[in-house]
């Protein structure tokens, strides 16, 4: 029974480890499963792909609040000059205690020709759990190729190294995004760890951008590793206009350990 009762709990942190991002995952991100990375983004870009933004002319503002207690903020201008930048801030309550990280986020890009753009986020992390100490500070870089119909990004995550602390280690993601008259998209991302050869985490997503001012999403993520190693459903919907826009997304967790996470989002245009 003590080993049974071991077992479960080294289950339970490594599920709760190996899916809870310590940078906070924006709701489209979420809702497509993490599969955004080669995507151009309005205010997501802030969390996924800094250079994700560069391809818009905008001015927005975005806030999302994840059940029970997790929430987001940020704004993104891309219009003022030819170098757009986002600022965004966090906090995330671990899934099984009481444990909250705060995370700050800073990013600047721009597009270097008309098809690829490139961008670097600085960020500084700090929290609650004991061994944390006073955070850590890191620098993410990304870059997105645009073809019009197709992209095609990568983002190297923690360039200085991370902070184990935090289950931050350098990493590099890499994805892409097709769509079809602007009205269809797949897009899928695979993210790895720097020291490893085969990825920790797949994920695919589709959108559905209708004329009536809505989208349908939704996606699957898996990831490796263990005999039976974690994998969610997702989905999610916007209604969308010019000025204002609401956003839904929830996850369903394969494993019964782990809740099925909601998030509400809304973003504003200037």
């Amino acid at each position: 029974m003590k080993l049974k009762n071991i077992g479960l709990a080294i289950f339970i942190f490594y599920a709760g480890f190996s899916h809870a991002f310590s940078d906070f995952v924006p709701l489209k991100e979420r809702a497509q499963a993490h599969s955004l990375t080669g995507a151009i983004q309005g205010n997501e870009s802030v969390y996924s792909n800094p250079a994700a933004s560069a391809f818009q002319e905008t001015y927005s503002v975005d806030g999302t609040f994840a059940f029970p207690k997790s929430f987001s903020a940020s704004v993104v201008d891309t219009r003022t000059t030819s170098i757009g930048g986002g600022l965004g801030y966090f906090k995330e309550h671990d899934s099984f205690s009481t444990h909250y990280v705060h995370g700050l986020r800073l990013s600047l890009g721009s597009r270097i020709n008309d098809s690829l753009a490139v961008a670097v986020a600085g960020k500084a992390l700090w929290g609650s759990k004991p061994g944390m100490g006073d955070g850590f500070k890191d620098v993410d870089t990304g870059l997105l190729y645009n073809l019009g119909f197709a992209s095609a990004g990568v983002v190297l995550r923690n360039v200085m190294g991370g902070n184990k602390a935090f289950q931050q280690d350098r990493e590099i993601s890499l994805g892409g995004r097709i769509g079809y008259s602007n009205v269809f998209y797949v897009s899928a991302s695979a993210h790895s760890k720097l020291n490893q050869l085969s990825p920790y985490e797949y994920g695919f997503g589709a959108e559905y951008v209708s004329p009536w001012f809505f989208s349908l999403m939704g996606g699957y993520r898996f990831q490796t590793g263990p005999a039976s190693p974690p994998s969610y459903w997702s989905t999610g919907m916007s209604f969308l206009s010019p000025r204002l826009s609401l956003h839904y997304a929830v996850e369903f967790p394969q494993h019964l350990s782990e809740d099925t996470s909601h998030l509400l989002g809304v973003t504003m245009m200037f």
